[in-house]
């Protein structure tokens, strides 16, 4: 045998003699050299706490705060060590100015960075709190009323870089801080310094109510008014009673040829010894009498249709008086037969189409009834005015009280008039006297320059959004901050907002 093959007789010999188990090993496969292996390395993907991530901005955002608040226990300017657009002697002059402003101000210049709660994945800020809620946060970490304001530092607008201020208190002076916050921006920016200045000086000043410097002209402007609204007034009254006037000329004589036709009718019943009848052909004749008196002097258009309305429930009353003596339960009130008012409340209805017009449904009496059946023109109520004889709902206005009075069932209900015409002329009368008012007039003109200024302001947001970008100058972008309380410390409750702006620069 060869020198090669001695060491595996050996190693044979050997497992020979090792003892047989029960149960053999099973052996571990080995991979064959120079084939690679068929398993894959697993990876898991692990998706980014967003939410979390954002809580703990909040948080750390939150926390700064705080300890922006815990420097400003007395008012005062509080400027970031990492902000170095004021020098220390400046912040010092500017912490100077607003101890002795009479306003108790409470200023901070702090990094953008410090509040960005914006994703570490994304270039663009995104402020942990906007406008006028930041000013805010320092209100409620420090829980004493007063002027807050907060200049936020950053390279550009788009960056988070504004100025941010609130007035919060329930009781004592307002102070201009919304203006201050405009000129300041509008004068100064982007130069912190001359910034906070300007803002000290307008912010320390009290917001006067306006009646205070206008009371010397309210007197005068009071007067001007209650002249011109007296002059209106006396106009539109004029021109109704013009108006009224023209009706009563027409619609007097037919109500009093009416009066004098019902009292005779009237006049003419037998007596009867029923009670029940006695009273109610007294009712009748006392109603007659009563449009009678009321007609005589009559002025306007509410006397014509009360008139009316007297007559029609005298003409009620008659036809009850007709049931009680046949024997018949007395009938409900009903709408006077359209063609005639005189012959008294209708029975029925029907469709009649007039000459040149469209059929309609029309209430109507007994006799009319007939006459239509037979196919015979029903007896209609003709009033002449100039020589020509019309059908009294032709005449629009001129009769328009006269139809109301006889619709009205004198307890503030109408039945409905059939007459499209004459409904469409009664309406754009009242209208037209109702657009005469002073009260009219002056609610025109409001809303004729509240449209105006919103199509101004319409305009100028479609020329800002054509622009693009932000507005820049002195253009006003204020963010009022939510009444309710947000995150943070500070009191439970906040103050009344007295005044307040954000800006952006």
């Amino acid at each position: 045998m060869t020198k090669t093959r001695w060491p595996v007789l050996l190693g044979v010999l050997l497992l020979a003699a090792l003892p047989v188990t029960a149960e053999a090993a099973t052996p571990t496969p080995t991979p064959s050299p120079g084939k690679p292996s068929k398993t894959r390395p697993t990876y898991r993907y692990t998706p980014p706490d967003t939410q979390g991530d954002r809580k703990r901005a909040m948080e750390k955002a939150g926390q700064y705060m705080d300890k922006i608040a815990a420097g400003l226990g007395e008012p005062g300017v509080l400027v970031d060590s990492s902000v170095t657009k004021l020098s220390a002697a400046e912040a010092a002059r500017l912490d100077a100015a607003a101890k002795s402003a009479a306003a108790p101000m409470r200023i901070a210049v702090i990094p953008a960075s410090a509040i960005n709660v914006g994703s570490g994945f994304s270039s663009s800020t995104k402020l942990a709190w906007t406008g006028e809620e930041i000013a805010d946060q320092l209100y409620d970490r420090v829980g004493v009323e007063g002027v807050y304001a907060v200049l936020v530092d950053a390279r550009s607008e788009s960056s988070g870089r504004g100025f941010h201020a609130v007035q919060r208190a329930d009781k004592g002076p307002t102070y201009h801080v919304g203006d201050a916050v405009d000129e300041a921006v509008d004068c100064c920016a982007p130069d912190y310094e001359e910034m906070l200045e300007r803002f000290i000086q307008r912010g320390q000043v009290i917001d006067k109510p306006f009646y205070v410097d206008a009371a010397p002209w309210a007197g005068g402007a009071a007067g001007l008014a209650g002249l011109w609204w007296g002059l209106t007034a006396l106009g539109a009254r004029r021109a109704r009673r013009a108006d009224e006037k023209q009706h009563l000329e027409i619609s007097r004589p037919l109500l009093n040829e009416e009066i004098i036709a019902l009292s005779q009718q009237v006049s003419a019943l037998p007596t009867t010894p029923d009670p029940q009848q006695s009273k109610l052909s007294k009712d009748v004749l006392d109603t007659v009498e009563k449009a009678r008196h009321r007609l005589d002097a009559a002025k306007g258009d509410k006397d014509t249709e009360a008139v009316a309305t007297l007559l029609g429930s005298a003409r009620y009353g008659l036809r009850c008086l007709d049931a009680l003596r046949a024997g018949r339960p007395v009938p409900e009130p009903t709408a006077p037969c359209f063609f005639d008012p005189r012959h008294g409340p209708s029975t029925g209805s029907a469709n009649w189409t007039p000459e040149g017009g469209t059929q309609r449904a029309v209430d109507l009496c007994a006799a009319c009834a007939a006459r239509l059946a037979a196919n015979q023109q029903p007896d209609i109520r003709m009033v002449t005015v100039r020589d020509r004889a019309r059908p009294y709902w032709t005449l629009g206005e001129d009769l328009a009280s006269y139809i109301d009075g006889y619709w009205s069932t004198g307890d503030g209900r109408r039945w409905w008039f059939p007459d499209e015409d004459a409904r469409r002329a009664g309406n754009e009368m009242r209208a037209r006297w109702a657009s005469r008012r002073a009260g009219a007039r002056l609610s025109r003109a409001a809303s004729n320059v509240g449209s105006s200024l919103g199509s101004w302001s319409s305009s100028s947001d479609s020329y800002d959004s054509d622009s693009g970008g932000w507005s820049s100058g002195s253009s006003r972008r204020r963010s009022y901050s939510s009444r309710t309380r947000s995150s943070g410390g500070g009191s439970s409750r906040r103050s009344s907002r007295r005044s307040g702006g954000s800006r952006g620069f």
